[in-house]
Parts: structure tokens; sequence; C-alpha cells
């Protein structure tokens, strides 16, 4: 794969990144992400499961959750039609996610993205967050 086909694919999720994760605006999902996506990540929150559906309204509750949400890029590696994010989200535990209601917590974990692009749009995503970790924010913060 050509060094502009890695670039242009490290883009549209660069793009996404900006735009939705830090941008909250899920009204660009349908620019960036293909009409056939698939998610493929089990998530204990419940959210981004499934097609273009399931991540609009996966984001609507997230952002619900955390509202200030914000995600900083640690690490992007494309090869072929994958492009690897390494992030770290944070934000302020503002609604009920993963059964604990709002705490006001400002928590901060890390998530493992994996996207594959297709004709320059995001057409699947595996992702793994460190669940655990956000558990045990929003434990100590109701506990604490």
């Amino acid at each position: 794969m050509h060094d502009e086909t890695l670039s242009a694919n490290k883009a549209v999720v660069q793009r996404y990144i900006d735009e939705i994760q830090n941008g909250h605006a899920i009204e660009t999902i349908d620019d960036i992400f293909a009409v056939d996506f698939m998610d493929h990540t089990a998530s204990g929150g419940g959210a981004f499961v499934g097609g273009l559906d399931g991540l609009k309204a996966g984001y609507t509750l997230f952002l619900k959750a955390f509202p200030d949400l914000q995600a900083t890029v640690e690490a992007i590696i494309a090869e072929g039609d994958r492009v690897v994010a390494y992030k770290t989200l944070t934000g302020t535990h503002s609604d009920t996610w993963l059964d604990i209601p709002a705490t006001g917590a400002q928590v901060a974990f890390r998530i493992v993205s994996i996207y594959r692009v297709r004709n320059g749009k995001i057409q699947e995503f595996w992702g793994l967050q460190d669940e655990t970790a956000l558990r045990q924010q929003l434990n100590d913060a109701r506990t604490g």
C-alpha cells in the first residue's frame, strides 16, 4: 500500500477523533463512516455495537454520561487498510454509565481502537477500552 493511502487512512481516523470524539458532532458520522459500517466491539456500557444507528445511539448515551469527553491520541499507526489508535479518554461522569449513577468524577482511561478504512470511510471497528480502570474510578468516586 502506498504512503499516500496510509496517510489518507490515518487522516480519516484523525477526523473522526477530532469531529466526533472531541467535537461531539454526531451529525458528521454519516460523512466519516461507511453506510454498511460494522462495530465488532462488545462494551459493558452497551454502546457502539452494530452499525451506524448503533454508533449514533451509543455516542448519544456516552456523551450524556461524559458531556466533556476528550480523546488524546498517544499513537496512531497505519498498515494496509487498518489504522490503530491508542488513546486516553477523559471526561466528567455526569449521568449513569456502566450502571453507576453520576458521580461528578473526572475520569481518564485508555482505549486501543482498530479501524478498517475503505474508500475513504471507516468500514469496521474493533476496540478494547480499560473498562476496569473506568469502573474503579467511578466506584471510588461513588464510595469515596
